[in-house]
């Protein structure tokens, strides 16, 4: 349906050229159309084989996925390792510093108590 196509069928090689082909579209009141070409009659129409060409992009796109993965896998250890060394300062900040609220010397964070009288 709606399939306008010309086939053409044993040309030879002097049928090479310029063609018009003219119609007419009786729903369109035989308003006429017309479309130019130029055909070109080869020899033999060969298939070219890509198979060394699917190949090569198999391994450059392989190569390519191998690298990306290598990053990702190398930023994630780098994260890891970081959030490691963050959690182990944090440890020795807080063990380490003196903290003399729980005796009640001077400097400390607890309130001055008033001297008991004896």
């Amino acid at each position: 349906m709606n399939n306008i196509s010309i086939l053409l069928k044993d040309l030879e090689f002097s049928d090479t050229g310029k063609y018009t082909c003219h119609v007419k579209n009786p729903k369109e009141k035989d308003l006429q159309h017309q479309a130019t070409i130029f055909l070109q009659v080869v020899d033999k129409l060969e298939e070219v084989d890509n198979t060394v060409t699917l190949i090569i992009l198999a391994v450059v796109g392989g190569v390519i996925g191998l690298l990306v993965f290598i990053l990702l896998v190398k930023k994630l250890i780098t994260f890891i390792l970081k959030k490691t060394q963050e959690k182990k300062k944090e440890c020795l900040v807080s063990s380490s510093g003196n903290d003399n609220t729980e005796n009640g010397l001077p400097g400390s964070k607890a309130e001055e108590k008033p001297p008991t009288k004896v």
